[in-house]
């Protein structure tokens, strides 16, 4: 018997999104004539056939627009998972919404901010889910949004002084501590830290900073902890991680970011250090993981942005449907070891609501 063709085979084969495929194929806004077209042959040759009884139950079409970071260029590091809890999320209740994805990266991220903007202005939409470190709005928007009553979910971390539905995050304060507690437990008491620390603005870089300084004071401990504030992979930021490294008093090192364990791991590895400091990653990307496998990397915090993709959207469709999420989801982060990566490597370990 043939497998069922699905709308995911559909996407895959015209290269586009599983978003995209649902507006073309039922004749909604979103996508241009031409991809429409493209769309509408591939699922003819496929032989793709719609979920009729679904697309038959009436009820108010709502517009959820997602907007994040996208998975290519430095964005890799971390939003590849993220992406695909929403697109998993998104197969599973394809009929729920009308869904608009706008990825986008410093390329584009004019075009997607007037997209967007313009989409606010026009009341085409219901709700948004994107982070809350990453602003492509202006105030106004975001006021215009709340006088619309357009829902807002974030992953990651939250928007200060934004009316939201519910953020969908990892306990940072927890992860900040953990991380120094694999530190503190690996060297002596009088050895040094250096700490990737990343942008003090952004909430998910800073609350596992405090974290982690918490956890050295209740603890009084007095290791010395240096700190680079850098959060782009420029290569001058990389230099100043390399020489920080090569300080003698070092004994082990940590980065609360994605992009900064990058940076972190080839300053341990051209540095000649690689097996003589113990070091503390975040975020498994395909580079850290091969790290970790090479004793570069001891330990890696995971903060399950799959969870984060896929619980974020959910919240939205689950209001829509009558039910009233929490304002916070806190989705679980854990240690990887070499030993147990391979129950990482899919990234889609579980979520905690609180």
């Amino acid at each position: 018997m043939n497998r069922k063709i699905t709308i995911r085979d559909v996407a895959e084969a015209a290269g586009v999104s599983i978003s995209s495929v649902h507006l073309a194929l039922n004749g909604k806004k979103g996508v241009g004539e031409e991809t429409r077209q493209h769309i509408q042959e591939i699922a003819e040759q496929l032989g793709y056939r719609p979920n009729v009884l679904a697309s038959s139950l009436k009820r108010k079409r709502r517009t959820i627009v997602i907007a994040l970071p996208d998975e290519r260029g430095n964005n890799r590091y971390f939003y590849p998972p993220i992406w695909k809890g929403i697109h998993d999320f998104m197969e599973q209740q394809l009929d729920a919404a009308d869904y608009i994805e706008l990825p986008y990266s410093d390329e584009n991220e004019l075009e997607v901010k007037a997209e967007l903007k313009e989409r606010i202005v026009e009341r085409q939409i219901d709700a948004l889910l994107t982070v809350g470190h990453i602003d492509l709005l202006d105030e106004e928007d975001w006021q215009r949004m709340e006088l619309n009553e357009v829902l807002i979910t974030f992953v990651n971390s939250e928007r200060r002084h934004t009316k939201y539905l519910t953020c969908v995050e990892p306990y940072y304060d927890v992860i900040g501590r953990t991380m120094a507690e694999l530190m503190t437990s690996r060297i002596t008491s009088y050895g040094s830290f250096f700490l990737c620390a990343g942008n003090p603005k952004y909430l998910s870089h800073a609350l596992v900073v405090r974290g982690f300084d918490a956890y050295l004071m209740e603890n009084h401990l007095q290791n010395l902890v240096y700190k680079d504030f850098s959060w782009t992979m420029e290569e001058t930021n990389y230099i100043h991680i390399l020489r920080e490294l090569m300080r003698p008093d070092i004994a082990a090192c940590g980065s609360v970011f994605s992009q900064g364990t990058i940076l972190l791991g080839r300053a341990l590895e051209e540095s000649g250090k690689a097996d003589k400091l113990y070091a503390v990653g975040s975020d498994l990307s395909q580079e850290t993981i091969e790290r970790l496998n090479a004793g570069v990397i001891n330990n890696v915090i995971q903060k399950n942005p799959y969870a984060q993709g896929f619980m974020g959207l959910r919240s939205l469709v689950d209001y829509f449907n009558g039910s009233t999420p929490p304002e916070k989801i806190y989705v679980g982060a854990d240690v990887v070891f070499k030993s147990n990566l391979a129950m990482y490597e899919g990234g889609t370990s579980g979520v905690m609501l609180m």
